[in-house]
């Protein structure tokens, strides 16, 4: 009578399935943390492109508003006034420097809409943010609040400085518009950002 070999059973001791559990856990975790670094880095990025974004546009609003100013006087509580200019931060309520004007430009394809080409508008800082006040016409009616847009978040300081021949921190002559417009804006991210504008209207 033969006898046949057989080999006994082979498997994964207990000992060896653990650690297999365990490095499996832990390749799992390293990619967790790698994949949640790759999510935040494209919030952050995201974030930065909408920031940019954010203080592009608000240049560009203030490079179209002062670079089409007008010299209007307007009225100021419905009386008359040789104002072209009006620098008072109190006006505005601004919690910095405060700027109003009226500027030309403003859309009115066919003059289909009740209104001209011509919008007062201002510029603030009120709560950290940069705004942006108009009037639905130039000469606004007595009690009527003008809409307000908010351009810049973050916002720290809002300096104004005038040219006319040399640059003056301040504008006495409120009856005609400077030659140019120095803007600085301080943010809590990006710092001091200035720009200088034209002003291609004025009495220069």
């Amino acid at each position: 009578m033969s006898i046949s070999n057989r080999r006994p059973a082979t498997g994964f001791t207990l000992l060896e399935v653990l650690l297999a559990i365990a490095i499996f856990a832990a390749m799992s975790l390293a990619a967790y943390e790698v994949l949640q670094g790759v999510l935040r880095n494209d919030e952050v990025t995201r974030a930065q492109v909408s920031r940019l974004g954010e203080v592009q546009r608000a240049f560009s609003v203030l490079a179209r508003d002062f670079q089409q100013a007008v010299p209007r006087p307007v009225r100021v509580q419905g009386e008359s006034s040789d104002d072209v200019l009006r620098v008072n931060a109190a006006e505005l309520q601004s919690e910095d420097d405060g700027i109003s004007f009226v500027h030309t430009g403003w859309l009115n394809p066919g003059a289909q809409l009740g209104r001209s080409n011509l919008q007062w508008v201002g510029y603030r800082l009120k709560e950290g943010k940069l705004q942006r006040l108009s009037y639905l016409f130039p000469d606004p009616v007595i009690g009527t609040e003008p809409q307000e847009a908010t351009l810049l978040t973050r916002v720290t300081g809002f300096k104004i400085r005038y040219w006319k021949n040399r640059w003056l921190g301040s504008w006495s002559d409120t009856s005609t518009l400077p030659t140019g417009i120095e803007v600085t804006v301080e943010l809590e991210d990006y710092g001091s950002i200035r720009r200088v504008f034209t002003l291609v209207e004025s009495d220069s």
